[in-house]
């Protein structure tokens, strides 16, 4: 393992806003630092802010490819989302220009920040 993926979370950029919505909106892209351009990845810290409100997180590199993949799963037809519980606080390494979209039953606000450790 990278030895930045041993250490505490630092934030290291800008906090980005990702909708969730009922209908999952346009991916909006979170950049990680250009100095991790070597690793190829970083790690995103992302946060549901709602209380209620559970969201699949559709990433990918293009826009588009984030979108289509914010689609929850049903029995017997698995999806590419990653599933935000409401109040959830994870840290996940996806490539370095990755796009997120969510979808949820009603709004909800997906905040986050790219960085690096746990």
């Amino acid at each position: 393992m990278a030895s930045n993926s041993q250490i505490a979370f630092a934030p290291m950029g800008n906090t980005v806003v990702v909708p969730a919505a009922a209908v999952a909106p346009t991916g909006v892209q979170a950049l990680v630092q250009g100095r991790l351009d070597a690793q190829g990845t970083g790690q995103y810290r992302i946060i549901n802010a709602s209380a209620t409100v559970t969201v699949f997180l559709g990433v990918g590199s293009t826009a588009a490819e984030a979108t289509a993949n914010a689609v929850a799963p049903v029995a017997g037809t698995p999806s590419a989302a990653i599933v935000l519980v409401p109040g959830a606080v994870e840290i996940l390494r996806f490539g370095r220009e990755s796009f997120f979209s969510g979808l949820g039953a009603s709004a909800a606000t997906v905040y986050i920040v790219q960085g690096e450790g746990l």
